[in-house]
């Protein structure tokens, strides 16, 4: 009898999964379809949230599952923008075949950031992460390689029509925003999820069990670096110029961190809740100015006092639904 209902829980867990899975499937084609139904301003619209959630997706890792809490995030959006802009613009290449290599760029940033970051901790890293931020900007202000303060056009791009060059971006963003998502949870079903959530709940009884914390928290690292460096890039194509003001911005922090609050940190449902509510709430009010901002404030306190868990606890008080598997429970007996 116990063996059965195991089975059932295993089958359960399968069937879910690959429901889940079809079900993205289905919606990434047919959002693959926009370029031909919707417009210019739309699509551009949606290479924002595809982007944005791939953004606060990989910092909703770091501090969910790694404990790294990252108020510097944007470092590895401006690293991803510029390698992308540079490698397309000195050596004359097709920008969509340079994606990879400005994502690979980004992760060996990330890799050669670990050594003088990983020695900090708490608040020291923290601030760390946002100093390191800092210098990228001052240094790539002052370089006349990367165009100064006056940042680099995407000349690749010029040769493309509209249609195509919109479109092209598009899809760029979307595979990205699913791309995402997948290693996401490829990432956290696997061995390092499990090393990634036993050092979240408890550092000391990780350590204690064998799991090695600095592997397991650098390949996180890199992880959410390099996702995050591609979807840099792909949010600077999409306004075809990159500057050190912009893609070295404290925003992108700053919206990556509240829609990781508002969704839920440590899950990965929380970021596709707090992406959606994100950019319905900017769309709906934006135009109310300092007020919006204000409000902004307001319902991200509101969410940390009374739903700590972000808007996604509140869905699982209600249902215990898992609807990517992520979750470990222990095995029915």
């Amino acid at each position: 009898m116990n063996s059965v209902a195991w089975m059932d829980g295993a089958w359960s867990g399968k069937a879910r999964s690959a429901v889940v899975g079809v079900a993205l499937l289905v919606a990434v084609g047919a959002l693959a379809l926009a370029p031909w139904f919707t417009s210019f301003a739309t699509q551009r619209l949606l290479v924002e949230i595809f982007t944005v959630f791939a953004m606060a997706l990989a910092w909703n890792l770091l501090a969910g599952y790694g404990g790294l809490v990252v108020v510097g995030h944007q470092m590895f959006v401006g690293v991803g923008a510029y390698a992308l802009f540079a490698l397309s613009n000195r050596l004359g290449l097709n920008p969509w075949l340079m994606l990879p290599l400005a994502a690979a760029a980004t992760a060996l940033f990330a890799l050669l950031s670990a050594l003088p970051m990983f020695r900090l901790n708490g608040a020291h890293f923290a601030v760390g992460t946002w100093v390191l931020a800092e210098m990228l900007r001052i240094l790539t202000l002052n370089s006349e390689w990367l165009g100064a303060g006056g940042g680099m056009p995407l000349e690749a791009l010029a040769s493309f029509d509209r249609w195509t060059r919109n479109a092209g971006v598009y899809w760029s963003a979307l595979v990205t925003g699913a791309g995402a998502l997948f290693v996401a949870r490829l990432m956290l079903r696997g061995k390092l999820g499990l090393a990634l959530m036993s050092v979240r709940d408890s550092e000391a009884a990780a350590a204690a069990s064998g799991v090695s914390i600095q592997r397991a928290k650098l390949a996180l690292w890199v992880t959410a670096g390099s996702i995050t460096g591609l979807a840099g890039a792909v949010a600077y194509m999409n306004t075809l110029q990159v500057t050190p003001d912009a893609s070295f911005s404290l925003n992108w922090s700053a919206a990556a961190i509240f829609i990781a609050v508002l969704g839920g940190i440590g899950t990965l449902e929380g970021p596709i809740l707090g992406t959606i509510l994100y950019f319905l709430l900017r769309e709906s009010f934006a135009s109310y100015g300092s007020w919006y901002f204000i409000g902004l404030g307001s319902l991200a306190i509101a969410t940390m006092v009374f739903a700590p868990g972000g808007a996604w606890s509140l869905v699982t008080r209600r249902w215990a639904i898992d609807p990517f598997g992520v979750r470990r429970d222990m095995p029915r007996r």
